[in-house]
């Protein structure tokens, strides 16, 4: 568990354009990623600033790149810019600005723009492609992705779009995808970037669950036999339970859950962020049922938890674990059950302490 948070990204090292940019297109090394996450995570309103980029760059890549004019745009932010560094006059109206700018905010948000200018055009080029190629991206047989435990891959749609495929997952691509439709299958967990086609839908089937694009990014949680979680980062989902046999959409960030008996709930979040921490390599509790967090282990760690004890199969948990040995993560969480855990090869059992036992 990680017990003290990363030291911030110093703030008198900012990112340059280039950087950036590869950050929003998803092409940034592990280290940069991680660097910028952390420097956005300790300056929330930029971070906020950042994401609001990034879904308005989403919505502007579907549109022909000659429809962009990105120069006017980052003319109006210098102006903007160079209005509010003018002294004040008496003049001007009455505004309630919704924070108060830096000069080194000022200095994010034009390098913000730049790297709009390349990830949109980027995004157009390639989107243009796609469009060029479309016939020939269906497929005659279903193929079949797996990733092994604690493992994560990525891979290229035959359409353009682009999955990262969790730990012990699968994710199975239908015969004809791309015909159509584009229909998948997973089992386990992915996050979906998804080439918007209004003649062609783009499904995810998970359980007894469905998730249809609408124009989105999305992480999908699941399996057959536990619920199932949609989160959405840009655009947004028509998510359907056929146990339920209902129907919720949900949009950026909106969180949606599909419980075992069909029943659909949602909410919208403040941050995405903790429930796609696991392409971060990390785990993330929130008042998690015990069911769950053993799912999350057995992907992540191969070892399968046994709650013998009914008294606590019904405890949730709330903790986060970076890289943590399966041991150390096992002992946190006996703390915080006030409870023993034996290990047994890739089996924890999980009983309540004797009365009158402590801990070691």
């Amino acid at each position: 568990m990680r017990n003290k948070p990363a030291a911030p990204y110093p703030s008198d090292a900012p990112f340059d354009w280039e950087t950036l940019a590869r950050y929003l297109a998803g092409e940034c090394s592990l280290d940069e990623s991680e660097s910028i996450a952390r420097w956005l995570a300790s300056h929330p309103a930029d971070s906020q600033l950042l994401a609001a980029l990034d879904n308005a760059m989403a919505n502007l890549a579907l549109r022909d790149a000659s429809d962009v004019d990105v120069e006017s745009a980052l003319q109006r932010v210098i102006a903007r810019r160079d209005a509010d560094a003018a002294p004040a006059t008496p003049a001007l109206p009455k505004v309630i600005p919704f924070r108060r700018r830096t000069t080194s905010s000022w200095r994010l948000i034009s390098a913000l723009a730049a790297a709009a200018a390349i990830v949109v055009t980027a995004r157009a080029v390639l989107l243009r492609k796609v469009s060029a190629t479309r016939s020939p991206a269906a497929i005659s047989s279903a193929r079949t992705f797996t990733t092994a435990v604690g493992k994560r891959d990525s891979l290229t749609l035959p359409d353009g779009g682009r999955v990262i495929l969790g730990p012990a997952s699968q994710l199975t691509l239908s015969a004809g995808f791309g015909q159509r439709v584009r229909e998948v299958e997973l089992h386990g967990e992915a996050y979906f970037e998804v080439v918007h086609d209004t003649t062609r839908s783009f499904i995810v089937r998970v359980g007894s669950a469905s998730v249809r694009d609408v124009g989105t990014s999305f992480g999908v949680r699941g399996d057959s036999d536990t619920r199932v979680q949609v989160v959405v980062t840009s655009g947004s989902v028509s998510l359907h339970s056929a146990e339920s046999d209902r129907d919720a959409t949900l949009r950026a960030g909106d969180l949606g859950l599909v419980e075992s008996n069909g029943q659909i709930t949602t909410r919208h979040t403040s941050s995405t962020a903790e429930y796609l921490a696991w392409m971060r390599d990390s785990l993330v509790f929130r008042d998690a049922p015990l069911s769950l967090v053993s799912a999350e282990l057995r992907r992540w760690y191969g070892v399968t938890v046994l709650v013998t004890d009914s008294s606590l199969a019904e405890r949730h948990l709330t903790m986060t674990f970076s890289r943590d040995p399966i041991d150390h993560v096992l002992q946190i969480i006996g703390l915080t059950l006030g409870a023993d855990v034996d290990r047994r090869g890739d089996t924890a059992f999980v009983r309540s302490r004797a009365r009158g036992a402590r801990s070691q």
